[in-house]
């Protein structure tokens, strides 16, 4: 976020209530609202069939969490069971799911699982199903004083993500929003980062701004924080996946154009931590790469992200390009040999730049689609006051898109080195054969908005501190 803060964050930090610097307060654990204590109690009340042992584990321990106010811990213990038990027995991890979620501030995911819970619970149970019904008004209620802009809601929300986050990472972001709040430049800013909505800057206070954007803030990060736990506890692939070490996805008996073009303009990456490549791949390989793609895409592998405000309309996937891959090289030949290709790159940049680096296993593919966009952002928060976000060091992008014109838009846009948009920025064409090679601390970007179907590879080149080695 804005630069211009530049007190240290977890210890003057700019409060959403009042914009001031102010302490964040202590605190060791979550403290429950009388909305909390409600929910503890409905999960205390589940009367449904016994369940079989495993699942009867896991909702014990998620409960266990949720008392002890570690929600993050008590969804993973819910989606684990959720993953291997029945119909009948998955009733009560699903309303647990729905508690942690709510716990978690991601209320439209709360209601979506709520929703699921009441479809299960119609013929098995009612007594549940009425429970189901409640937890959804409660929550859907809680959503209306949110977009009314309640101002005890919003600060109780946002204390309680605050809180879930930690002092340093929730200081910087309220800080940074406090900030911005204050100025018409600074709330333009916040637009411009998804943070804050169009018909929000009308508000005549920046206090009232500043619990708005806050809580959206906080959403976003308290979002990619659970995608980092269920990622470490292996239900999802490629936010923390075990990552292999440069040497051993390069072979020094072969020599590949790709890597030789990237030796030649290392010099323009370590002076401006961005450069560009063309045509760094056949036509033939990325159009079969975007056949390939399209093909994903058409039977739903790819998916968006709702709650990603910077960027919800993008479709997704993490990819595994590993040896050990064999239905995705079976799916997918040519992606998952140009994606071993670009995590062969990882050797020269840990040689020649002196960097210690480390490569996950996955690569993302994704799509724009028409009005997608992703608003100005890092790839990587680490030096921006949160320690332990993703540790991508290292962004590679390769674009596939035969026949892109203006017309189809999703252009690049990038600032030189940790300038958030106040200098001037540089704009990239998504040419088919084009790859981009830029430091993930450093170089803030965003995608323009798309006016056709925009295809890209993502390989992101992990800090090898800060990451597990895979044996």
């Amino acid at each position: 976020m804005a630069t211009r803060v530049t007190h240290g964050v977890g210890t003057a930090n700019t409060t959403a209530d009042s914009g001031r610097h102010e302490r964040w307060p202590e605190r060791t654990a979550l403290r429950r609202t009388a909305a909390e204590e409600r929910r503890w109690s409905e999960s205390k009340q589940l009367s449904l069939p016994k369940p079989a042992p495993d699942s009867e584990g896991c909702a014990a321990l998620a409960m266990k969490a949720l008392e002890e106010g570690k929600p993050f811990d008590a969804l993973i213990s819910c989606e684990r069971a959720l993953r291997t038990c029945a119909t009948s027995e998955s009733l009560r991890c699903g309303m647990l799911s729905a508690l942690a979620l709510e716990s978690l501030g991601l209320l439209n995911l709360a209601q979506e699982r709520l929703g699921q819970a009441a479809r299960m619970a119609k013929d098995v149970d009612l007594s549940t199903l009425q429970m189901a019904l409640e937890a959804m008004k409660r929550v859907r209620g809680r959503e209306r004083q949110i977009e009314e802009g309640d101002a005890q809601v919003l600060m109780e929300e946002i204390q309680r993500m605050g809180a879930l986050l930690g002092d340093q990472e929730a200081g910087y972001w309220i800080s940074c929003v406090g900030e911005c709040s204050r100025s018409k430049e600074g709330q333009a800013e916040l637009v411009q980062k998804g943070f804050l909505l169009e018909a929000h800057r009308n508000l005549q206070q920046p206090a009232q701004v500043a619990r708005h954007a806050s809580l959206v803030a906080l959403r976003y990060r308290i979002n990619k924080k659970l995608q980092r736990h269920l990622s470490a506890a292996g239900l999802l692939m490629g936010v923390a996946d075990q990552c292999l070490l440069p040497k051993a996805l390069h072979s020094p008996l072969s020599v590949d154009p790709l890597e030789e073009q990237l030796r030649q303009s290392l010099d323009e990456l370590r002076a401006k931590r961005l450069v560009v490549l063309d045509e760094v791949l056949p036509p033939e390989a990325l159009c079969k790469v975007k056949l390939e793609l399209q093909r994903m895409r058409q039977e739903q592998v790819l998916q968006n992200d709702t709650n990603d405000v910077c960027n919800p309309l993008q479709e997704a996937k993490y990819l595994p390009f590993a040896d050990d891959a064999t239905q995705f090289r079976e799916s997918c030949p040519v992606t998952m040999q140009v994606m071993q290709r670009l995590a062969a790159l990882a050797s020269i940049l840990e040689e020649e730049l002196g960097l210690q680096l480390a490569v996950p296993k996955s690569a993302m593919a994704a799509c724009y689609p028409p009005k997608a966009s992703y608003k100005m952002h890092l790839d990587s928060y680490f030096l921006h006051g949160c320690p332990d976000d993703i540790p991508r060091k290292v962004t590679i992008l390769l674009y596939c898109n035969q026949g892109w014109t203006k017309s189809v838009g999703g252009e690049l846009r990038a600032w030189e080195a940790f300038d958030q948009g106040r200098g001037p920025s540089r704009t990239i064409e998504p040419l088919t054969g084009r790859m981009v090679v830029f430091m993930a601390e450093e170089i803030w970007h965003e995608v323009l908005e798309s006016h056709g179907d925009r295809y890209a590879l993502t390989l992101w080149i992990h800090d090898r501190a800060r990451v597990q080695i895979s044996p």
